[in-house]
């Protein structure tokens, strides 16, 4: 009885990610539509940030809901820092000129963002919780 349960929730994790991902692509696309600006950021590179952090925090409850706290560090500072200032840095040199990589757009393209929110908020709950 006690594996079925196991059973039961990676079916409701499942079902909940295709639900994730059918109105994650409606709401970048909405996204995407909208031509106005946020304090000079596009709305389509807040959804792709935004799609990308939501997927990355429900994908590290398929191990499991957090339990308690527990710091990691090295999973921190070496894999959700980096990636998550590459996450935010087109909103970075909107704002700060100096610090401009040239070909950046070129190698990260809009699958990339979505890896990189993905990693980033997978490696924070990671580094921050343990699971039960």
């Amino acid at each position: 009885m006690k594996n079925s349960r196991g059973y039961f929730y990676y079916f409701v994790w499942m079902i909940g990610a295709l639900v994730l991902m059918y109105y994650g692509n409606q709401f970048t696309d909405m996204m995407n539509h909208k031509t106005q600006t946020l304090y000079k950021i596009e709305y389509g590179l807040i959804g792709k940030i935004v799609y990308g952090l939501a997927f990355g925090l429900y994908l590290s409850f398929l191990n499991g809901f957090p339990n308690r706290r527990k710091f990691h560090r090295p999973l921190f500072a070496f894999v959700f820092v980096p990636s998550f200032l590459l996450l935010i840095y087109p909103i970075i040199t909107i704002y700060v000129k100096q610090i401009y990589i040239v070909g950046y757009f070129e190698i990260v393209r809009d699958p990339q963002f979505f890896f990189f929110g993905m990693l980033s908020a997978l490696s924070l709950k990671k580094s921050t919780f343990t699971t039960r």
